[in-house]
């Protein structure tokens, strides 16, 4: 585990945010279905499963001196496949117009989200929970199942997902592991609501945070963050960070998220024969 950043530094803030994004998908590699793949400082994940999220450019500090070729690389590696991809733009990126390169080569921009941290130690202590909504660990094998399921629908993933997460979970053994925490949380006993902690690169990933629809604007979504925060906090962890979309943002920042910088995601499809 990587030394606890103890200082709230923004100069900082932003190779951890990204730093704790890269690990958590890194520790999906223990899951045999994927392969992580380094060149030098270039890192990717790739696999057979046909998602973009299995097949996921993360860095390619190589791009600097000529993202045409390398681009074309990682669509030959997919092609070969015959799955889509994905490629991580993350906010100190060495190419500033790489995605202008991308979109070149056939990908479109999917998503741009935030890059933020909060100071934990200004953290206010936990408010009222909206009423009949409560929070548990996942902690077996049902809560798993449930969480993957919530996670997946509410992110609008295919079916097949589903399966995939809560498999890759399993062989990970997330349950029991030292750097990850699932919740699960529950309005009137009816699974509603998934977050997850990420203890990596000294600081505490927000991950995973969902609400079905039909029960957003209750302030579940904050209670997701809220507690997982200062679970982190009672291990000594001073820097919370995420990434945000923009449907979540106010969230973050009534917690008292500040913003240090935009990543983006560009997507390729294998043409249809």
């Amino acid at each position: 585990m990587n030394e606890i950043v103890r200082e709230f530094a923004p100069s900082s803030l932003i190779g951890a945010i990204e730093a704790n994004t890269i690990e958590s998908f890194l520790t999906w590699t223990k899951w045999d279905k994927l392969a992580v793949h380094q060149d030098g400082n270039d890192l990717w994940i790739e696999s057979e499963i046909p998602f973009f999220i299995y097949n996921l450019v993360l860095q390619s500090e190589s791009a600097s001196a000529g993202p045409a070729s390398v681009i074309d690389a990682a669509i030959s590696r997919a092609t070969s496949r015959k799955v889509p991809m994905a490629w991580w733009v993350g906010p100190s990126d060495p190419v500033p117009d790489i995605g202008q390169h991308l979109e070149m080569k056939g990908f479109f921009h999917a998503a741009t989200l935030n890059g933020m941290a909060v100071d934990l130690q200004a953290l206010d202590e936990p408010a009222s929970m909206p009423q009949g909504f409560t929070i548990s660990k996942v902690n077996d094998s049902e809560d798993l199942e449930t969480w993957c399921q919530i996670m997946t629908e509410v992110s609008e993933f295919p079916d097949f997902v589903q399966t995939a997460w809560l498999e890759m979970y399993q062989a990970m053994e997330i349950i029991d592991s030292p750097l990850w925490r699932l919740y699960l949380g529950r309005l009137d006993g009816t699974p509603v609501a998934t977050s997850g902690l990420f203890l990596g690169a000294g600081v505490a990933g927000i991950h995973g945070v969902t609400t079905v629809p039909e029960h957003r604007g209750r302030g579940i979504g904050y209670a997701m963050t809220h507690l997982p925060l200062l679970d982190a906090r009672s291990q000594d962890y001073r820097v919370g960070v995420l990434f945000s979309s923009e449907m979540a943002l106010g969230i973050y920042l009534k917690l008292g998220f500040q913003e240090f910088g935009d990543g983006k995601i560009y997507l390729w499809q294998p043409h249809e024969e």
